[in-house]
């Protein structure tokens, strides 16, 4: 397994328009493996990541399941890799701290719904559907925002987004 580079947040591969993945190929499990060995020990470790994060705009997520969570679907290497994921519903509210591998030594509180369902693809191309709450619910909704071309400043209001840009900028 390889790191990857991340991308930064000026970017242009995270402004979106991801492809989404037609077929589970070896590169494609190359990539997610590669997106896992980053995410766990590149130059910031982190809890997901997206394919555009990695310069590659396909529509690819991963993400550490934390502790208190019981995955069993959509497993690789102990994290969950789900090709081309959706939120199909949303509830509840939770406001939490949140970064960004893009946007690193920046955190932010933002508000997101608590609980999730996500649709997508595993790597033995079936369909998976993951009910999830908490931090896991976070990470999913913020790593699919990245294949859409958004980042977590754009869940603020105007002024306190336009603070943030300008303190990423800075980094």
């Amino acid at each position: 397994m390889a790191l990857l580079k991340l991308a930064r947040h000026d970017d242009p591969v995270l402004a979106g328009g991801v492809k989404l993945v037609e077929e589970v190929t070896d590169d494609i499990r190359k990539l997610v493996d590669d997106m896992i060995d980053t995410m766990r020990h590149g130059e910031t470790p982190g809890v997901g990541l997206a394919g555009p994060q990695v310069g590659v705009p396909l529509a690819i997520v991963v993400a550490e399941p934390p502790p208190e969570h019981e995955i069993k679907e959509a497993l690789h290497d102990g994290a969950i890799a789900l090709l081309n994921p959706e939120i199909v519903f949303s509830s509840g509210r939770a406001v939490i701290e949140e970064g960004c591998l893009s946007c690193p030594g920046v955190t932010v509180e933002v508000d997101r719904p608590s609980h999730v369902i996500v649709k997508g693809m595993d790597l033995d191309s079936n369909g998976v559907r993951l009910e999830v709450e908490g931090a896991l619910a976070r990470i999913f909704q913020h790593e699919i925002d990245h294949l859409e071309g958004r980042f977590f400043y754009d869940h603020l209001n105007a002024i306190r987004r336009q603070l943030v840009k300008a303190r990423i900028r800075r980094t």
